[in-house]
């Protein structure tokens, strides 16, 4: 997923080290996958088309949440491949990539801190265990898991701050929620109930669907207040979409160009001919193309060598303005380095702006 923001795509776009990533990522998929009618390896199948042959088959079944830019996602397909044919003689895998858009729901549902991520499901559909990385206790509960069908108690890091235990009912309920509304039902209690207990932008936006298929437009309103009430540059990155909707609800001349707009010159910064413990200047002008003011609340670097100048608590760039930020970098090896700049912000289009840096240090 990641910690939170490291489980979120940026909306900058591939650097070339992704486009490289990507096409091993695939590679790996076809080397595993070449007959997945018979091997039961499935990729970026619907939860309900393998839910439907998982039924048939009264077989359970694994949905592994993966990122195809991530080494770790990679590191995942690779030994799934070395232990495909002891795992799916038990279960039938699928692997879904959450740069894609039925990825991208379950990871909404799921919120998970991390990537891969490894979803055990019962023959029925129900969610019986979520499994975290790459190690090889991953897969030995994974074994354990579809071989009980029950939960297991490898632990997973998660947002809600509860025990797996208690979260999987919750997200269980959630997940037949959403079956109702595809079927055109809605249980205002049943939601009410699980958002008590589980809080977080995909219950109020579920909550929220409901209610504008009922047409309450009093109630859609307050459930719009309810879901930005969670609103932060961290959470928005992953669901912006449904903090649009909620905007607009509340104001029908809600456009998205009227909120703060971020943009930089360039996502990818290349440095040349640096030099060990010597310091070079960067500079990353950012802009406002909104009408909002722009609210830079933090901004993260991926190694102490670059070092940020101006350490405001807050940077603000008014509409039409730009703002300067300034770092030194200071290589401590020789070679090509790789490194990271992350600008969080109010920024509608881009709440977490992602700059890489590519040094090449002679000496």
């Amino acid at each position: 997923m990641r910690n939170f923001t490291q489980g979120i795509v940026s909306a900058v776009g591939y650097s070339w080290r992704k486009i490289v990533r990507f096409v091993f990522f695939i590679g790996l998929i076809c080397l595993i996958g070449c007959d997945r009618s018979v091997n039961k390896v499935y990729y970026d199948k619907s939860y309900n088309e393998i839910s439907t042959i998982a039924n048939d088959t009264k077989l359970p079944f694994c949905i592994v949440l993966v990122d195809s830019t991530q080494s770790l996602s990679q590191e995942y397909i690779a030994q799934f491949g070395q232990k495909q044919n002891l795992m799916t003689h038990k279960t039938i895998f699928c692997i879904n990539d959450v740069n894609t858009p039925e990825g991208e729901w379950l990871l909404k549902w799921l919120c998970p801190v991390s990537l891969p991520l490894t979803c055990v499901f019962a023959s029925r559909g129900d969610l019986i265990d979520l499994i975290p990385g790459t190690s090889i206790e991953t897969f030995l509960y994974i074994d354990e898991a579809v071989k009980n069908s029950a939960t297991t108690n490898f632990h997973w890091p998660n947002l809600f701050k509860k025990d797996k235990q208690s979260v999987l009912p919750l997200l269980n309920s959630l997940l037949a929620y959403r079956k109702f509304l595809d079927q055109g039902v809605y249980f205002s209690e049943d939601i009410d109930n699980v958002i008590d207990s589980l809080s977080y932008p995909y219950s109020c936006y579920l909550k929220l669907t409901g209610t504008l298929m009922e047409q309450d437009s009093v109630e859609a309103r307050a459930v719009a207040k309810q879901l930005l009430a969670l609103e932060t540059p961290y959470v928005m990155e992953l669901y912006k979409d449904e903090f649009v909707t909620a905007k607009t609800i509340l104001n029908k001349d809600y456009k998205i160009e009227n909120d703060a707009v971020i943009r930089v010159d360039q996502s990818t910064i290349n440095l040349r001919d640096c030099k060990v413990g010597e310091s070079t200047p960067v500079y990353v002008n950012v802009y406002n193309d909104g009408k909002e003011l722009l609210v830079i609340s933090k901004v993260h670097v991926s190694c102490s060598c670059l070092e940020q100048i101006d350490t405001r608590d807050q940077i603000t760039v008014n509409p039409g303005q730009s703002a300067k930020l300034k770092f030194n970098f200071t290589p401590d090896i020789k070679g090509d380095v790789f490194r990271d700049i992350f600008i969080v912000s109010n920024g509608i289009n881009m709440p977490i702006l992602h700059i890489n840096i590519i040094a090449t240090v002679t000496c």
